[in-house]
């Protein structure tokens, strides 16, 4: 199991810029874990690097990969059949939350608990979710070849709507980073922790590695 300690820098106003000069400071972290390779063979380069500064977590994903096209166009679409990112964490033993972020920002967010439904993360709430895509705000149809992009989240820990935590400070919890593209020319399922299981599935909280954030 991978661990991972995200540690505290304490930002002020930021714009891109500031963040990106920001995330050049730290280690990035592969996601390189190709789980179903007999299946889905293409390896994209992704990587992640994060910080928080107690109030926000700051994450800023890597990729360069081949053949992509950007056709979802709302937030709480089918995120994960364009070129995408996500996060998963769990704060607590039968509950976790995705986090999933398509190249240009389109997004969806949601508390998954083992006993309950899943509960969609409001509109609003997901609105105070900010998001700085390297490759704009417009799809774009197929463009062949390798594209380089990144993506900027900046996820205020009241996302984490279920639970009252009032800051990252110190807190222990599982999570595990994925890049996927379900229907994209060279479809691909990544984690940062490996996942053992017969067919690609993200949702399997077993598998999450450890983060801690530093106080």
């Amino acid at each position: 199991m991978k661990k991972l300690e995200i540690p505290k820098i304490a930002i002020g106003n930021y714009d891109a810029e500031k963040l990106n000069e920001t995330f050049a400071t730290l280690e990035a972290q592969k996601i390189e874990c190709c789980n179903w390779p007999e299946q889905f063979p293409y390896i994209p380069k992704a990587s992640f690097k994060a910080f928080h500064n107690g109030e926000k977590l700051f994450l800023q994903f890597c990729v360069t990969e081949k053949d992509i096209h950007s056709v979802i166009t709302e937030n709480f679409g089918e995120v994960w059949t364009d070129p995408c990112v996500e996060m998963f964490i769990s704060p607590e033993e039968g509950c976790y939350y995705n986090y999933e972020c398509t190249c240009v920002g389109r997004m969806l967010a949601a508390c998954h608990r083992t006993d309950t439904a899943t509960e969609r993360m409001s509109l609003e709430t997901l609105a105070t979710i900010e998001r700085y895509p390297s490759l704009g705000n417009d799809n774009f149809a197929l463009r062949e070849g390798e594209t380089t992009w990144s993506m900027i989240e900046v996820i205020p820990v009241a996302t984490l709507f279920n639970h009252k935590i009032e800051s990252w400070d110190g807190k222990r919890m599982r999570a595990n980073f994925y890049k996927c593209g379900d229907n994209l020319p060279n479809p691909h399922f990544l984690s940062w922790n490996s996942i053992e299981f017969e067919r690609p599935n993200f949702h399997l909280p077993e598998f999450f590695g450890e983060v801690t954030f530093a106080k």
